[in-house]
């Protein structure tokens, strides 16, 4: 899911409601998004879908199956006027029943990159209460070994800070593994070192160091 800009307010908006892993998976690579179909927009579920295979609770065969029923239960209500995103209270809700100590954590103090800079535009643009969140300096320091991040971020070499209304968001999987860093992106299904996408050996995307933190 690569959401149009003015989701990015929502989501911090929606967070304001809230609140020993075997990490080897031979189904790699899993099924992917869709363009112009129903995955479009369902890079939440799929990063979902992802950590159950992974963590065998459910086969590799079954993402694609799992990723839609997810989907139909994380999208906003369509009262909310936001259409088809994901609502990441309802990703916190849904993927609770299949892990444990399911908080949100962002870099609140002091932010330094593009992205950390701009989720802290959109907190304090909200108005939020800085308690609803876990403050982290970033997500390598803050994920234990045994822990999993949905991770919120800028999927482009930029972020607008002039404009954060126009930066799109993507969800993605990060965990460790064998000592590194590894992120699964539902738009290619296998994982990548996550330095790769911050140097541009995969691609370039801008980190936010924010995202749903939860264990096995």
């Amino acid at each position: 899911m690569k959401t149009s800009g003015k989701v990015l307010i929502m989501i911090l908006t929606s967070l304001i409601l809230l609140a020993g892993c075997d990490k080897t998976n031979s189904a790699q690579p899993y099924v992917t998004q869709k363009d112009n179909a129903w995955s479009r927009n369902a890079c939440g579920a799929f990063s979902m879908a992802y950590y159950l295979a992974e963590t065998k609770q459910i086969s590799g065969e079954d993402v694609e199956k799992t990723a839609k029923e997810f989907y139909k239960k994380i999208k906003f209500d369509r009262s909310a006027g936001f259409g088809d995103y994901s609502d990441p209270f309802k990703i916190m809700r849904e993927i609770a029943p299949y892990a444990s100590g399911v908080t949100f954590k962002m870099k609140l103090t002091n932010p330094q990159l593009p992205g950390e800079k701009l989720m802290q535009m959109l907190f304090t643009a909200v108005g939020a209460d800085a308690s609803m969140f876990d403050d982290i300096s970033d997500i390598e320091t803050a994920l234990d070994k045994d822990e999993y991040v949905i991770e919120i971020l800028v999927p482009r070499q930029n972020v607008d800070l002039a404009s954060p209304m126009s930066n799109p968001l993507h969800y993605v999987l990060t965990y460790w593994k064998n000592g590194t860093l590894y992120t699964l992106d539902p738009g290619r299904g296998k994982e990548e070192a996550r330095k790769n996408f911050i140097d541009g050996t995969t691609t370039k995307w801008c980190f936010c160091n924010s995202g749903i933190f939860f264990k096995r």
